[in-house]
């Protein structure tokens, strides 16, 4: 049972610290009430959507706000508030808001004798403040489709990949060999491309292809797993999933895998996704279904209820992109857009199969800046050791 019925929450571009608190079975309230200005009515709207979704029966009401520079006409807001629910027990979290809404809103109630909490994000605990009493933790955990909800977003797919014993010891083969494979499936992955408008899902081979025995040989053994097959100098894919598997999806299962294992070791590793595409609009469906403006995710975990976004690349990132950028600045560019989908904390890695990231130092210099984790080539071979250490051990 929560201390208090009601939480008044200061709404932000960051939705986490309002959000745990309501789903924690020990802390959630009746009611919680979204404090909010006019820009952040879409974020509200996505708390709104996850707590009603979480929480079935629980209260959600919106309490608008003047402007959130504006101290005087905020405090008269909260004053006002607060005398119409005089006898409410209610608490805020003040963990939210401008800081100028977080001052306003805590005078308010300090002077009330209202009680104020703070979520602290890192540790996933709660403070009352102004109590002796130690920090209490939070067990709430989020889902990455959650996640993505609370921050605006609208989750249109998210694939639960079924990888067969068969498909594993395929994708162990080929990072065993990730020195001498690279340039065979960059062509691989060009022919599956090709395929994929093709009549049959089916590609004639040129002669210099054909003769080629490292690329006949990856071909041979993508044909032993039943995701195509060898027609003389042609190849027929099994149908779009052996296509999409063929042309790089192996290495998001390879990195889908190593996350689920790590759940096993990482308690506060919650939430495992793959193939997740994103689009604005919220709790509507119908406005996320017409906007263009989708964003492809790869592979998402949550650690700690912050959002992890990793990018898989098996192509040849050395190669021009569009413009004057390369392949692998237009891979940069993508996940620092990517980094925008779960508030400020959200951390991004890209995954280079190839190792050709790592070799720029403009594009190390420009992933460092950014706070973007890059694990390429060998490194790959141990990579729930390399996610660990740049991710999960420093904070266990």
């Amino acid at each position: 049972m929560s201390p208090y019925t009601t939480h008044l929450c200061l709404v932000s571009a960051q939705a986490t610290p309002n959000l745990l608190p309501v789903l924690d079975d020990v802390w959630r309230p009746k009611k919680v009430v979204l404090a909010c200005s006019a820009q952040m009515k879409t974020a509200a709207q996505g708390l709104r959507s996850v707590i009603q979704t979480k929480c079935p029966g629980l209260v959600v009401e919106t309490l608008e706000l003047p402007n959130a520079y504006d101290y005087a006409a905020l405090s008269d807001t909260f004053l006002s508030y607060l005398a119409d629910h005089a006898d409410d027990n209610i608490a805020l979290n003040v963990t939210g808001g401008t800081k100028l809404m977080a001052v306003a809103a805590q005078e308010v109630f300090r002077s009330a004798g209202k009680p104020v909490f703070y979520v602290n994000v890192e540790s996933d605990e709660v403070l009352v403040i102004g109590e002796q009493a130690k920090s209490q933790p939070l067990r709430a955990k989020l889902k990455v489709h959650e996640m993505l909800r609370a921050h605006g977003y609208s989750v249109t797919t998210q694939e639960q990949p079924q990888i067969t014993r068969e498909l594993r010891d395929l994708t162990a083969r080929l990072i065993d060999h990730v020195a001498s494979a690279g340039r065979a499936l960059g062509t691989i992955n060009a022919i599956a491309r090709m395929a994929r408008d093709a009549p049959g899902l089916r590609v004639d081979l040129t002669p210099a292809q054909y003769d080629s025995r490292s690329l006949m040989d990856i071909f041979a053994l993508f044909a032993d797993a039943d995701l195509l097959r060898l027609n003389g100098p042609a190849i027929s894919f099994k149908n779009e999933d052996a296509r999409f598997f063929v042309n790089g999806g192996w290495l998001e299962a390879h990195v889908y895998e190593a996350l689920q294992s790590l759940r096993t070791q990482h308690e506060s590793l919650t939430d495992v996704a793959m193939g997740v595409r994103v689009a604005f609009g919220g709790a509507d469906p119908r406005a996320a279904a017409k906007n263009r403006d989708k964003n492809e995710i790869d592979v998402a975990f949550l650690y700690r209820n912050t959002l992890h976004l990793i990018e898989c690349k098996t192509a040849n990132l050395a190669q021009g992109g569009k413009g004057d950028d390369s392949k692998a600045t237009e891979a940069l560019y993508k996940m620092e857009s990517l980094l925008k989908l779960g508030g400020l904390r959200t951390r991004g890695m890209v995954v280079d199969y190839r190792g050709q990231l790592s070799q720029s130092e403009a594009d190390r210099q420009r992933a460092h800046e950014a706070g973007i984790a890059i694990v390429s080539g060998a490194q790959l071979k141990d990579l729930k050791g390399a996610i660990s250490r740049l991710w999960l051990a420093k904070r266990d």
